[in-house]
């Protein structure tokens, strides 16, 4: 049975996982439709064509897999948050506009080269993982969305590993701009050491 909190002020957490399973699912569809051919190209011509769109279709399967690491990791918080309240609610929208801004952001670095697409690409992905930052900062200090049973270093690495991540992307955008793009992008690559950094900082 529940408490008068649990009942009042805070919800139970499926209908915010399925809202945000959808709007990922929109997401992660809408970056196929910059992956086109121009009309009316010949047989001959299609072999070059197809060259041409190898940028656009390797930021498409960057964006693919980046929209699906988020989801992987909201899916994994929401596996500890239980229950949501209005303020949770609302710092999960903020993540959801961070996440819907990857299509356009990706469309824009596929299209046109120079530090300003790819300073604006690693933004969105700073304010996305800063927000799951935020969502699991703000549920493990609250008993009535988080069980008590979620161990001490479960609640640090959900903080501290979106911290670096969002880090990665933070100084791309310097290096875009100090370096060039290209090595911006390569920066991204340290990302993948964030899960284990921020296992091991958690244990300290």
């Amino acid at each position: 049975m529940g408490t008068a909190e649990s009942s009042d002020s805070t919800f139970r957490a499926e209908r915010l996982a399925a809202f945000t399973d959808a709007v990922i699912a929109v997401a992660i569809t809408l970056l196929v439709l910059d992956l086109k051919l121009p009309e009316g190209v010949a047989d001959a011509a299609l072999p070059t064509t197809l060259a041409e769109l190898s940028h656009a279709f390797w930021c498409y399967v960057l964006s693919f897999v980046v929209i699906g690491a988020l989801w992987v990791a909201h899916h994994r918080q929401f596996a500890h948050i239980e229950r949501v309240d209005g303020v949770l609610l609302w710092l999960n929208l903020f993540f959801l506009m961070a996440v819907a801004l990857i299509p356009f952001v990706t469309s824009v670095m596929s299209e046109h080269g120079g530090p300003l697409p790819t300073a604006l690409y690693a933004a969105a992905l700073m304010a996305s993982c800063l927000m799951l930052t935020a969502i699991w900062w703000y549920a493990s200090r609250r008993p009535a969305l988080m069980p008590a049973a979620v161990s001490l270093h479960d609640r640090r690495a959900g903080i501290i590993t979106p911290l670096l991540i969002a880090a990665v992307f933070g100084v791309s955008i310097g290096i875009a701009y100090a370096v060039d793009a290209t090595a911006a992008q390569w920066s991204w690559l340290l990302a993948a050491l964030a899960g284990p950094v921020g296992d091991r900082l958690s244990r300290a």
